[in-house]
């Protein structure tokens, strides 16, 4: 494993080569991203270390987003394309094949009936739901000035997203399901609000 990286204060382990991480640190700081950040990066990071993830479900949050352009499913599988061209020189195909199917996983956060690691890596990125009401507003913010969008149209695309991800089960570890509470008041308090 590669020297941790320094990211947001605290050091966080990139299980691969430092030029690596470097390449990845410059997509996140990307000037158009305002939620899909580095920030996001720290938090999904602190959640899935939290979680027990191994080394492929740690590469898999480094590279969740790491392509970002408001594209759903173009995102995830150009993110998951990176994989390949990055760590594919680095990494055993087997691996690689791993960490892509938890990258493209991130699309759905529908991980399979005893997916552990996909049950981690979903679990990670959507950590902030669960989060305390004043930082997932702000995530929110973040989310609605990275996408450009007016009251309205952000109403409108919004609303449909609140009312799917409510619709069915948030989080798919054991630690996850204990914050789901909290991440179904917070979208609900969002939703509400919308009116």
């Amino acid at each position: 494993m590669a020297d941790p990286i320094v990211l947001s204060g605290l050091p966080w382990p990139l299980p691969a080569h430092p030029e690596v991480a470097d390449a990845l640190l410059t997509r996140w700081s990307q000037p158009h991203r305002r939620y899909h950040d580095v920030r996001h990066l720290a938090e999904c990071l602190t959640a899935a270390q939290l979680l027990g993830a191994g080394d492929d479900q740690i590469l898999a949050v480094w590279f969740h987003d790491a392509v970002h352009t408001n594209t759903p499913g173009q995102d995830e599988a150009n993110s998951a394309a990176l994989v390949r061209r990055l760590l594919g020189p680095l990494v055993a195909s087997d691996r690689i094949d791993e960490i892509v199917r938890l990258v493209l996983l991130t699309e759905t956060h529908r991980p399979a009936a005893g997916d552990l690691p996909g049950a981690i890596v979903s679990d990670a990125d959507l950590w902030i739901l669960g989060a305390d009401l004043q930082r997932y507003a702000e995530s929110v913010a973040d989310l609605r000035r990275e996408r450009g969008l007016g009251l309205a149209a952000w109403r409108t695309v919004r609303r449909p997203q609140l009312l799917a991800r409510l619709g069915q089960p948030i989080y798919f570890t054991p630690q996850g399901r204990r914050r789901e509470p909290v991440a179904r008041g917070n979208l609900t308090t969002e939703l509400d609000a919308l009116g």
